[in-house]
């Protein structure tokens, strides 16, 4: 399985951050535009067994993506497990982990897999891994935006 790390700080508490995350409306608020992504079905805030269901594409040209909670650790962890979607395997934590001063880090963890060939693996790490980076800075940065905003004023 091809493996993507990435870590950023961000303004807030672990527990504030982690409570930002469990709020699973807010994935559709920090994913980039492109391709759409929007939530179809799931509860907040988010807890071990939900099952949530994303619209990830346009239309006919989508793909529905099912993911359950696999393990939530209350302010430090949220760890989902595709069911089903586009890729043949996937698990996903979200870290909430100290920082210095008051703030945390959030830190990104996927484990994936697109083909279950060497070739499979060649395209992960010349196609996906770079996708997913770029997926999770502009997420980093939006999330950054929206749980900092309430510290500026």
């Amino acid at each position: 399985m091809t493996v993507v790390r990435y870590r950023s700080l961000m303004p807030v508490s672990p527990q504030e951050l982690f409570d930002f995350h469990a709020d699973v409306r807010n994935l559709q608020a920090i994913s980039p535009p492109l391709p759409p992504f929007r939530l179809v079905e799931g509860t907040s805030p988010t807890r071990a067994g939900d099952l949530q269901v994303f619209r990830l594409g346009w239309n006919r040209l989508g793909v529905d993506w099912y993911a359950r909670i696999t393990r939530v650790v209350p302010g430090q962890l949220i760890e989902d497990t595709q069911e089903r979607g586009p890729f043949l395997r996937w698990r996903h934590q979200h870290r909430f982990l100290p920082g210095p001063d008051g703030s945390s880090w959030l830190e990104d963890v996927v484990g994936f897999r697109l083909l279950p060939t060497v070739a499979g693996e060649f395209v992960e790490w010349l196609v996906g891994r770079p996708m997913l980076l770029l997926m999770f800075r502009w997420r980093h940065w939006r999330t950054r935006r929206l749980v900092g905003a309430d510290r500026k004023s």
